[in-house]
C-alpha cells in the first residue's frame, strides 16, 4: 500500500497545517455547511473531507459518503444525474445528512456548476457538498457565496518534519539524517503528499 493512503489522516485532529479549519470542523458533529476547501496541492484538502465524513457519519458512513472526481466527472449529465440521484433519495441510518465530496472541482464545467448550485439548493435538508480545488477562481461565485470557504496553507517545515519522522518509526526504515529531511522537505514546498512519495 502507498504511504500516502496508509498514513493518510482519519480524524481531524490527524490534520497538520489547517488549524482554522480544524477548529471550526470539530464542531460539526452534528451536521456542516457545504464548504469549499481551496489551496496548493498536497495541503490535506481531500484527507480533511475524509476525516469531516467519518465525524459526520460515524459507522454510516457507506451509503452516506460519495466521492466524485470533479475534473475526470465534469461534465453537466454527471450533476443531473449521479449527484441529483444521491441529493433526491433517503440516507441511510442516523445521519444528519448525506455528504457528497467534489474533488478538482477547478476542472467541472460552468453548465456543471450551475447546475450544481441549484442541487445545493432545493436539496439542502438532505445533502451537504465539499468541493475541494487548487485554484478557487475557477470556482463559479454563487457556488463559493453557498460554502463556508477555507484557504488552505502549505504545511510548515516542522509539521511535515513530523509527520516524516514518525512514518520513518512506524515503518522501522533507517533514520535519515535531519539535514537531508529538511533538503527533502524544502525541495517538496509545502506539498506534504509529495514529501510521503519521496520518502
Amino acid at each position: 500500500m502507498l504511504w500516502t493512503e496508509k498514513y493518510r489522516p482519519t480524524n481531524l485532529s490527524q490534520i497538520k497545517g489547517q488549524p482554522t479549519f480544524v477548529e471550526d470542523a470539530i464542531t460539526w458533529e452534528n451536521g456542516m455547511p457545504n464548504i469549499l476547501l481551496y489551496g496548493p496541492a498536497g495541503t490535506g484538502k481531500t484527507a480533511s473531507a475524509g476525516a469531516l465524513a467519518n465525524l459526520i457519519l460515524k459507522d454510516n458512513k457507506v451509503g452516506n459518503f460519495f466521492e466524485f472526481n470533479a475534473s475526470d466527472d465534469r461534465r453537466l449529465d454527471v450533476v443531473r444525474n449521479s449527484i441529483k440521484e444521491i441529493a433526491t433519495t433517503m440516507s441511510m441510518g442516523h445521519v444528519p445528512h448525506k455528504i457528497v465530496l467534489l474533488d478538482e472541482m477547478d476542472g467541472m464545467t460552468t453548465d456543471a456548476q450551475n447546475a450544481l448550485k441549484r442541487l445545493m439548493e432545493r436539496y439542502s435538508d438532505n445533502v451537504r457538498f465539499i468541493l475541494t480545488c487548487n485554484h478557487r477562481h475557477k470556482v463559479i461565485l454563487p457556488l463559493q457565496s453557498r460554502c463556508a470557504n477555507y484557504g488552505f496553507k502549505k504545511l510548515p517545515y516542522e509539521d511535515t518534519l513530523e509527520v516524516l519522522n514518525s512514518i520513518i518509526r512506524l515503518e522501522k526504515i533507517k533514520p535519515y539524517r535531519q539535514d537531508e529531511l529538511l533538503t527533502l522537505i524544502g525541495d517538496c514546498d509545502g506539498d506534504l503528499r509529495r514529501a510521503i512519495t519521496e520518502l
